[in-house]
């Protein structure tokens, strides 16, 4: 069996850290994106497939935001496909010269989803970000829902830490890099340890991202081919 669909919020929020070119501080945003794998925490929620992701947020002026987002999910082998919504709210305000914190709320569902057990949770995280080039977050889930190798656990916490980075190149070439660690103890009594790495071009509202994905033996030991260390990965998001 493959891996529990899981989709972190600061990778939900990334975007919300950068720049939308042509608009003001405030207003609607929204995005189009086609991945090659949709990898998230080092672990594959299409196994390998490929994905179409849409978004839409609203940003205010006075620092809170509200958005939805989706994809489609295919966690195991041969299963049926079905469809993931991220409804998502939060804070973000300045807290010194080029420094910004984030709060957020989001509540991740799976529509018609054909497994047996009760998947949808709850993520609450707290970020802080130096301009768009780093950001460190934590996040709290309290009834997370999982089917591993290691068993099958219902409604328990879990936690994560991560870290990401980019640094600006030349023509509008960027380096990415990422890297979190994920508590499943009051799941399984295990956590372990993913990253990325990669190159990302961004042209007006066009971004195109090539990754390589690595998690740890435990990832693998909890999740077998679901598990995307040394996957590579392309990926491609229209902004407006």
């Amino acid at each position: 069996m493959g891996a529990h669909v899981r989709k972190p919020l600061p990778l939900l929020l990334a975007l919300l850290w950068l720049p939308l070119p042509g608009h003001a501080d405030g207003g609607w945003s929204a995005l189009v994106a086609l991945t090659s794998d949709y990898v998230d925490r080092g672990i594959s929620q299409t196994y390998g497939g490929g994905a179409l992701q849409l978004g839409g947020n609203y940003q205010s002026a006075f620092g809170w935001f509200v958005g939805a987002w989706g994809s489609n999910v295919d966690p195991y082998p041969g299963g049926a496909s079905f469809n993931e919504l991220d409804v998502y709210g939060g804070m973000k305000w300045p807290v010194a010269a080029d420094f910004t914190v984030q709060a957020a709320y989001a509540h991740y569902a799976y529509l018609e989803d054909p497994r047996p057990g009760h998947y949808d949770y709850d993520e609450f995280s707290l970020g802080i970000a130096y301009l768009d080039l780093l950001s460190a977050t934590v996040s709290y889930q309290p009834d997370s829902t999982a089917y591993t190798q290691l068993g099958f656990a219902q409604r328990r916490t879990t936690l994560a830490g991560e870290l990401s980075a980019r640094w600006p190149l030349r023509a509008g070439f960027a380096v990415t890099c990422g890297a979190g660690y994920y508590d499943l103890h009051d799941l399984f009594g295990v956590g372990y340890w993913a990253g990325n790495a990669g190159l990302e071009y961004v042209h007006r509202r066009l971004s195109v991202t090539v990754n390589r994905f690595f998690s740890d033996s435990t990832a693998a030991r909890l999740y077998e081919d679901a598990s995307a260390n040394r996957t590579w990965v392309v990926s491609g998001v229209w902004r407006f």
